[in-house]
């Protein structure tokens, strides 16, 4: 539309064709089953996308592959990353280094999600073997008295020593790293902590998507994800400096608009997962690229808007917003009336 517009970007040391990931989605059956499709999609329009975690628990080397190969055929060149991401049984598996092996990008640590705070990834079986297999391999899981089961991921510590062992296990494989975290409190002091982590032992890592209100996939629970929590955004009124690495903001996040106003508060970009997959539902294959250039021209308008050629120009442009209420105003730091600013 205004193709005198930039919306290639750069997410970590990625470049992108619009500042948008396609967030994580593991090894539930709603992800497992629209994952390839997804996964084409994703190359295809040229961001990365997250693979999430339990995979290799859930579908072994084999279903990690399957996962990520539809990428890596069909990614456009020069474009976009491949990231696995790993949780605290995931990386003692070895999830970092299947997914070096098989082409990774980059991988993530997985320490928190917006739906999930203090809950860890979940899904149901039925076989009395799989729950066998599943607490040797370090889950807590729980049978329900219809005799089916319930497996449910140990929650990470984020002590500074677990933190530091987490980020130089994920180091080993010499990828860049991201990181995954819900807000909550002291989310202030993890960035703090992971930046200080990074300078003293010299790690890549690049990206840390941190979610929030609204944000879960296959199995959040419903009530946690609408009554829990805060907007990703919050945070970034409350940093005192401004990080080394690039923030991600997730949950709730589903145009092009809903970027502009998270790259204006502050943030590299946003993370969506439900819009991804109702766009690779709708369409298989080439729904989530013809959504990523739906979400290229929404962007373009809004920088249009702001006499801007470049969609990083919009990057930290907070004074261009206004609240609409008295609580997102205290809530995000913005100007509270548009009187203000006329």
């Amino acid at each position: 539309m205004f193709h005198q517009i930039n919306v290639d970007s750069k997410i970590g040391s990625f470049r992108v064709r619009a500042p948008v990931v396609m967030a994580a989605m593991g090894s539930t059956k709603v992800a497992n089953t629209a994952g390839p499709s997804l996964s084409k999609g994703a190359g295809l329009a040229g961001i990365p996308m997250v693979i999430g975690e339990n995979m290799l628990a859930s579908h072994g080397k084999a279903g990690l592959k399957a996962r990520m190969q539809p990428y890596l055929d069909n990614r456009e060149k020069g474009y976009g990353a491949l990231v696995v991401q790993g949780n605290g049984v995931d990386i003692n598996m070895g999830v970092f280094e299947a997914g070096n092996e098989l082409g990774a990008d980059a991988v993530e640590v997985k320490l928190g999600q917006g739906a999930k705070q203090n809950l860890g990834g979940e899904i149901t079986f039925t076989e009395p073997k799989d729950a066998e297999k599943y607490k040797k391999m370090g889950y807590h899981v729980v049978k329900n008295p219809d005799g089916t089961y319930q497996r449910h991921t140990p929650v990470g510590a984020l002590d500074e020593k677990a933190l530091t062992n987490a980020y130089l296990k994920a180091a080993e494989t010499d990828l860049p790293i991201w990181v995954k975290i819900a807000i909550g409190r002291g989310i202030v002091k993890f960035i703090e902590m992971t930046e200080k982590i990074k300078k003293q032992h010299g790690l890549k890592i690049e990206v840390m998507t941190i979610d929030g209100h609204g944000g879960g996939t296959g199995m959040s629970p419903w009530l946690i994800m609408e009554e829990t929590s805060l907007p990703s955004a919050t945070v970034l009124p409350a940093l005192k400096k401004k990080p080394s690495f690039d923030i991600v903001l997730a949950g709730g996040y589903n145009d092009g608009f809903d970027v502009a106003k998270a790259m204006m508060l502050g943030a590299r970009g946003a993370a969506m997962g439900r819009a991804f997959l109702i766009a690779g539902k709708v369409t298989p294959d080439v729904g989530v690229k013809n959504f990523v250039e739906a979400l290229r021209e929404e962007l373009e308008m809004v920088c249009a808007t702001q006499r801007i050629t470049d969609v990083l120009d919009l990057q930290g442009r907070r004074n261009n917003l206004v609240a609409l209420s008295k609580g997102a105003s205290d809530l995000f730091g913005l100007t509270a009336e548009s009187k203000k600013v006329l």
